[in-house]
């Protein structure tokens, strides 16, 4: 049975019994939802050339200093995994390097930006992982808009075509850089109408898992334009999330880029983490049990 994020949304939100009083208070929700109300042709219409090459990167929001030290260790869930999925279309071989991609997006009235993005094997065929504050301000609540992806895109060109969006959600626990998680769900689209998924394939996901395999971190920088990788033994960062040292090459439009851990070029490796940004060394916030709820709301929807 399919279970809708919005339903998610209800079921992350604890009913808290204060026996003094007789009240009963809504504890803060764990997770966020929005959906879109404009129509393929209205998405398509405003992402023409000129706001695309406008488009700028999205800077990762403030926190505390990196060096500040680590917080207690934070208790480890149980480990999920999903399965990694090939292209169903022909002639596509699996790579993450056609599953990541650029992600267009607009923060009403202040501009257009770009991140990256990654899709994840699910139920749909239609999720793609990004960073949470790619899709809305935490601190304000304040949720964009008229988002657009382009798998394998490179220097403006989206060989695979363009997907518009359906809905998305996101950690809302957890307002520090490890709770930036956030996942997309797109409708049909590129140059078939096709599910996302069966077009470029889909990365295994895992939520839960030991942070201490060595990983690679693709992300599209805006300075380059196109996907571009590092590699490295990570480490456990502040606010729960992992980072890796000396890791060049991501910059500003890298957020939200995929932390990826069994590293295969035929498209079996496993996203674990979503890159937040420099924060001292490369920071990604890792993927545990209330990023499931986002993803497992995303799936179904």
């Amino acid at each position: 049975m399919r279970i809708p994020l919005r339903s998610l949304v209800v079921l992350g939100t604890a009913i808290v019994v204060i026996a003094s009083a007789g009240v009963a208070q809504a504890a803060p929700a764990k997770v966020g939802f929005a959906s879109n109300h404009a129509s393929a042709a209205a998405l398509d219409s405003y992402w023409t050339a000129a706001r695309i090459s406008a488009a700028q990167p999205m800077p990762a929001p403030a926190g505390r200093s990196a060096t500040a030290g680590l917080a207690a260790p934070l208790k480890a869930g149980k480990p999920h995994f999903v399965h990694a999925t090939e292209p169903t279309v022909p002639h596509t071989l699996a790579s993450e390097w056609i599953t990541n991609g650029r992600l267009f997006f607009t923060n009403p009235g202040v501009g257009d930006y770009v991140c990256s993005a990654n899709v994840i094997a699910a139920g749909n065929r239609d999720v793609i992982a990004t960073a949470r504050h790619c899709v809305m301000d935490i601190g304000s609540g304040r949720t964009y808009t008229n988002f657009r992806f382009a798998p394998a895109y490179n220097r403006g060109n989206a060989p695979y075509g363009w997907w518009n969006w359906r809905s998305m959600g996101w950690r809302a626990d957890d307002t520090s850089p490890g709770g930036d998680n956030a996942f997309i769900v797109l409708a049909t689209g590129g140059n078939s109408g096709a599910h996302v998924q069966d077009v470029v394939g889909g990365s295994g996901g895992g939520f839960n898992w030991a942070t201490g395999s060595y990983a690679h971190a693709i992300g599209l920088p805006a300075s380059v334009d196109y996907a571009v990788w590092c590699e490295g033994q990570p480490y456990d960062g502040p606010s729960g999330g992992v980072q890796i040292p000396n890791c060049n090459g991501l910059s500003g439009g890298a957020s939200g880029g995929s932390f990826i851990v069994n590293y295969q070029a035929d498209g079996s490796a496993v996203q674990t983490a979503s890159y937040f940004g420099s924060w001292g060394d490369s920071y990604f916030a890792y993927w545990r049990d209330v990023t499931y709820q986002v993803y497992l709301g995303a799936a179904n929807a």
